[in-house]
């Protein structure tokens, strides 16, 4: 029988005074590294509760090392680092439609796009309304153009310094952009292929820099966690429920997301910008980030511009303590994994949905500032126009607070009820206010937490 070791501390229980005390290690509270095999460590058997709840699991307990297991050699190590790798690079590129159709999602600014469609929608009305006599023989050329998709006008509609269509003060919807996104993902997914600026190949945007982020993010967090937890002396207790190894996981945590913040901007740039050759304002990981070196300042101003470092700091110190803290928070409750499975794994399913309203408007709030470029201009230097595939706003945000501020007070509506309200000729954006623009995405979300809660609930027959 494995023997455990009582670092709680705690009583034991009344109705089973003969049970052993089941110490808490560092693996019931944290995800460990991915690459943690690597290190020859032996995995031990997860608790089923943990599973079903959600949270992470005792994968390595770090009690069960063996001190004097042969490490793998560097060839070997190497192969299993490729193979990790791999696979990491196939998971993401799976998942990259839904993050692309969350990136939009977010940063569509809707007062835009349906005054756009409003315009587009006056713009078809005129050219009806200019149909010739059908006695007369331009008639024929009428329905041939109508019926090729070619415009029938002859005068050239009024356009901006920018380039859009206006039309009595609204501004219409060029060609590269998409219409009002709905809130479902599918939807936003099915827009995009059809749209002939952007086509199946959108769905994949950003994701070799999303899957070079995530892999220096496992290489340089746990390494920074362990020089941490050595330089304080920490790895005898080596437990997540104290506070010195639970500061040094946000501290890490919050360094190597600042240092990697540059790539997030590219990653949101390269998804919002047009997928069309003669908008395309980023060629790619490298080319993007020598333009926004060279036109919003230098690295100085993407590490400690406020615009980027205020929403990085509080993502990066708050996304550790809901991924590997809620163990503890729920054990710390007097909610027990092995006494009340049922209820820990409902807790577990409410701290992951508390996870998710707070994050989510955080993260809406960091892609519309990534997606806006800041320009420092020098002299009579021209900058190439940053066009997006979807509407955004034309008064830049001058901070977090302000961003979060407005689309509270613009886009509080859905989108079926702005459309009616703006139609109806009352085109103010400000005074309707609501939460709605800050969640996109938030009731998927939130059936996907609970659909695998009922999985795991149904397959488990602890309960």
């Amino acid at each position: 029988m494995a023997e455990f070791s009582d670092q709680g501390g705690a009583p034991g229980n009344a109705f089973r005074p003969y049970a052993e005390p089941v110490g808490r290690s560092a693996g019931m509270y944290a995800d460990l590294n991915p690459l943690e095999g690597l290190r020859g460590s032996n995995g031990s058997e997860s608790g089923n509760a943990l599973q079903i709840a959600g949270l992470p699991m005792d994968v390595s307990s770090l009690t069960d090392i063996e001190l004097d297991a042969e490490p793998l050699d560097t060839t070997q190590a190497a192969t299993e680092l490729v193979k990790f790798a791999g696979w990491r690079l196939l998971s993401t590129i799976g998942t990259n439609p839904f993050s692309v159709a969350q990136v939009l999602l977010q940063v569509q600014c809707l007062p835009m796009a349906v005054r756009a469609e409003g315009a587009e929608r006056e713009k078809d009305k005129e050219e009806a309304e200019d149909a010739p006599d059908p006695d007369d023989p331009a008639y024929y050329e009428y329905l041939r153009a109508r019926h090729s998709g070619r415009s029938t006008r002859v005068t050239r509609a009024a356009v901006d310094h920018s380039g859009y269509v206006v039309r009595d003060g609204a501004v219409g919807r060029p060609g590269y952009e998409l219409e009002a996104l709905p809130s479902e993902k599918l939807a936003v997914l099915r827009r995009l292929v059809r749209q002939p600026t952007e086509g199946m190949l959108s769905m994949f945007k950003g994701a070799l820099t999303r899957w070079i982020h995530n892999m220096l993010d496992l290489l340089l967090q746990p390494t920074l966690e362990g020089v941490l937890n050595e330089a304080l002396g920490l790895y005898e207790a080596a437990y997540v429920d104290s506070a010195p190894t639970a500061l040094t996981l946000v501290a890490s945590s919050v360094v190597v997301g600042w240092l990697l913040s540059p790539l997030e901007v590219v990653y949101t740039r390269l998804i919002v910008q047009s997928g069309s050759p003669l908008h395309r304002k980023y060629r790619g990981i490298t080319h993007a980030l020598r333009t926004i070196v060279h036109e919003e300042g230098g690295l100085r101003a993407l590490y400690l511009s406020p615009y980027h470092l205020v929403p990085t700091l509080i993502k990066h110190a708050l996304d550790p303590i809901f991924a590997n803290l809620g163990a503890l928070a729920i054990d710390r409750a007097g909610i027990d994994a092995y006494d009340r499975p049922a209820l820990f794994a409902a807790a577990g399913l409410a701290w992951k949905s508390l996870a998710a309203i707070v994050m989510l408007p955080i993260d809406t709030v960091r892609a519309r500032l990534h997606a806006q470029p800041r320009y420092v201009r020098r002299g009579k230097e021209e900058f190439r126009e940053f066009r997006t595939c979807v509407p955004t706003t034309k008064v830049p945000y001058t901070g977090m607070a302000n961003c979060m501020w407005r689309v509270i007070a613009e886009e509080g509506e859905s989108l079926p009820r702005l459309r009616r309200r703006i139609q109806s000729g009352d085109g103010g954006g400000v005074g309707h206010y609501g939460l709605r623009g800050l969640y996109p995405g938030l009731t998927l979300h939130l059936m996907v937490n609970v659909f695998v809660f009922g999985l795991g609930f149904i397959g488990d027959d602890s309960f």
